[in-house]
């Protein structure tokens, strides 16, 4: 069985590439996947693209052109040493950032087969609390 698996944050206004994942990144998330960067700046957002950690700069400035140009972009971030992480897609040109948290996810003790969204919400809320939060949904679903 498959699930449906997502946090969709939602803002007062439309927000940068550079002002939603350089938050994250200050509050301790990583352009890091696996020593590279795993980004999506097409706009049928299918096709990874792989990046340098070096070329984080370069990255973010083609997310901002794709966010921009068609509305959406996506990037693999994880937490500081962890490992864990997902993919953090900006949508509707930077109101919305959804996370699909399938990189190394960090499931519930208490009911193994569902996402401990209070583990995600408490490293990405502080991060962005100040960018306009204006809600937030978080959603596990048997599909």
């Amino acid at each position: 069985m498959s699930r449906y698996v997502s946090i969709k944050l939602e803002f007062s206004s439309q927000l940068s590439v550079q002002e939603l994942i350089g938050s994250l990144v200050r509050g301790g998330w990583r352009l890091d996947d696996g020593g590279q960067i795993h980004y999506l700046v097409e706009p049928d957002m299918t096709d990874w693209d792989t990046g340098t950690l070096d070329g984080a700069p370069a990255v973010i400035e083609k997310m901002e052109q794709a966010r921009e140009l068609h509305g959406a972009c996506a990037v693999i971030l994880t937490w500081e040493a962890t490992g864990i992480g997902g993919s953090f897609m900006v949508l509707s040109g930077g109101e919305k950032l959804m996370l699909d948290p399938r990189v190394d996810t960090v499931y519930r003790k208490d009911a193994g087969d569902y996402v401990d969204f209070e583990w995600y919400l408490a490293k990405i809320l502080p991060a962005v609390s100040g960018l306009g939060l204006i809600g937030y949904t978080a959603v596990d679903l048997p599909s």
